[in-house]
């Protein structure tokens, strides 16, 4: 009876054991935004914290043709936002970048010529990045730190690329949908109904209703007791980590 009950207890820790080690290895691990993690490095979709922060990402890619009205209601609103330029965009259109830079908005790049990096060579997403970098610097007088990768396409040489390029690389956690020519209305519900702490909201300069609805947009951010930062204030300068969902944590 003593060598049962005692072969009993040793299998119950041992399953304890088993079990806790099964618990380790399928717990899904915090992945370095500088290396590779259960295969892939990412980049930052959305920040942890518990204070009500969000940011607005705005890309310039197409003309300039919303940037006064976006700056004004920016203005008027008194909220900074992270505008991402294309180099190519910054070269054609200089004196609207400078203006979003003077009006003291947040500068991020775009890359150069917005081709999808995961099909270019390590050399051409270098060269994507440091153009980007020579043209708003040029533009604009800011060399940018904020890098978003066009159409949102990524893979570990594009994310290693960019931290090799003193870049941090920034997605977003709210798609607008505004470049699929949404109304304003419908562009600032698919925010309102997606606001949580740390989130990052995907906008389009040029779009077509994305001007008319960015004052909603702010405006519903604001009713839910939200402060809009720009993206390098939301996120943790000193922190190389994220969650598998994308999201920086603490350091």
């Amino acid at each position: 009876m003593k060598i049962i009950v005692f072969r009993a207890k040793t299998l119950l820790i041992i399953c304890l054991i088993i079990g806790v080690l099964l618990s380790t290895l399928y717990t899904p691990a915090v992945q370095s935004v500088f290396s590779a993690s259960n295969g892939r490095s990412l980049p930052i979709y959305s920040v942890q914290t518990e204070e009500k922060k969000i940011a607005i990402g705005i890309n310039c890619a197409w003309d300039d043709s919303d940037i006064p009205s976006m700056l004004s209601c920016l203005a008027q609103q008194e909220v900074n936002a992270t505008f991402f330029l294309l180099g190519e965009w910054a070269e054609k259109y200089p004196v609207s970048a400078a203006t979003i830079a003077k009006s003291g908005q947040e500068i991020g790049s775009h890359s150069y010529s917005h081709r999808d990096l995961d099909s270019l060579s390590q050399s051409e997403i270098l060269n994507e990045i440091s153009q980007s970098q020579q043209s708003i610097q040029k533009a604009c007088g800011q060399t940018p730190v904020l890098f978003r990768p066009p159409s949102g396409s990524y893979n570990d040489t594009v994310i290693d690329c960019i931290h090799q390029s003193g870049c941090i690389p920034i997605q977003w956690s709210i798609d607008t949908l505004d470049w699929k020519g949404l109304s304003a209305q419908e562009i600032a519900d698919r925010v309102s109904d997606r606001i949580s702490p740390g989130a990052i909201i995907l906008l389009h300069a040029s779009a077509k209703h994305s001007a008319s609805a960015l004052p909603l947009i702010l405006q519903q951010i604001k009713n839910q007791g939200y402060e809009i930062v720009p993206v390098g204030k939301l996120i943790y300068p000193n922190s190389k980590l994220v969650d598998p969902s994308g999201m920086q944590l603490k350091a």
